[in-house]
């Protein structure tokens, strides 16, 4: 079965997740649209080498940093690992802040696959010349604000129409999936982490990245400017606010609001013994 523990970044679910994996002898699946890439492990705070070898983890160095990994990308990954059919076998713990990842696997998201000579040939095209292929091939505009992003999944999602997939279903519990965690402290605890990560060599694991992929660039510290301390703190509170926006919505998490680890951790193994 698939247990569920987000949260607000920086709220401590990453330690207490991997304590409690530990303690059950089960895999951890990582939540975290950012953890995907190799390279990026002080940034994203990935488990140690020896945490990694201690408790086993699903989602973590899949992606190269000049990729630009979606969430179907991460779909199409859970089911190369089999995770639907695992977790009707085992217990897998589901730990990230990334709400999109989390609705996408409890919703059974229905998608379709990037044909990348099509999105090779799309990325070519302007704003106006997307917007008249649309009108040529009479492709209905979509609803919602027009970029140029949308216009090229809009034309793909027609173009790819007759091969659709949907998510298979997983083994989750019917009416609370798991916990998100609301640590009041989350703010202190950014500022601190930063530091901890500009000391660990953060600015060096930021320059040795070549060509960083466009989703990359909008991570966490890779806009930055000369005041880096500053201004990844600024992007993580604002990560942290959209988390707790994104989540608060989701039913099927029950919302802790603590700084207490044990408080989260009881709770925790309380939904997982039920």
């Amino acid at each position: 079965m698939l247990y569920f523990l987000t949260g607000t970044t920086a709220s401590g679910k990453s330690h207490l997740a991997h304590k409690i994996a530990l303690e059950r002898k089960i895999p951890i699946l990582s939540l975290d649209s950012m953890a995907v890439y190799k390279g990026l492990d002080i940034l994203t705070a990935k488990p140690t080498e020896i945490m990694r070898k201690q408790v086993f983890y699903y989602g973590l160095d899949i992606a190269e940093t000049d990729q630009n990994f979606s969430v179907v990308d991460y779909l199409n990954y859970l089911i190369d690992q089999n995770i639907p059919n695992l977790s009707f076998e085992k217990d897998i713990l589901v730990v990230g802040g990334t709400g999109l990842y989390y609705k996408a696997i409890i919703d059974s998201f229905e998608f379709r696959p990037t044909d990348p000579t099509i999105r090779a040939e799309l990325e070519q095209l302007n704003y106006e010349q997307l917007l008249n292929f649309h009108q040529l091939h009479e492709i209905p505009l979509p609803k919602t604000q027009l970029n140029k992003r949308r216009l090229i999944r809009n034309i793909e999602d027609n173009i790819l129409e007759q091969t659709k997939y949907i998510f298979p279903p997983i083994n989750a519990n019917q009416n609370i999936v798991g916990l998100f965690w609301k640590n009041p402290k989350f703010k202190k605890n950014i500022h601190k982490r930063t530091e901890e990560m500009i000391k660990n060599g953060l600015i060096s694991e930021i320059e040795n990245i070549n060509n960083p992929s466009k989703t990359i660039l909008q991570a966490i510290g890779m806009n930055i400017d000369k005041n880096i301390e500053e201004n990844i703190n600024l992007k993580t509170m604002k990560l942290a606010k959209k988390q707790i926006t994104w989540f608060k919505k989701e039913k099927r998490l029950k919302i802790l609001e603590t700084d207490n680890e044990n408080i989260v951790y009881k709770e925790m193994i309380r939904l997982m013994d039920e």
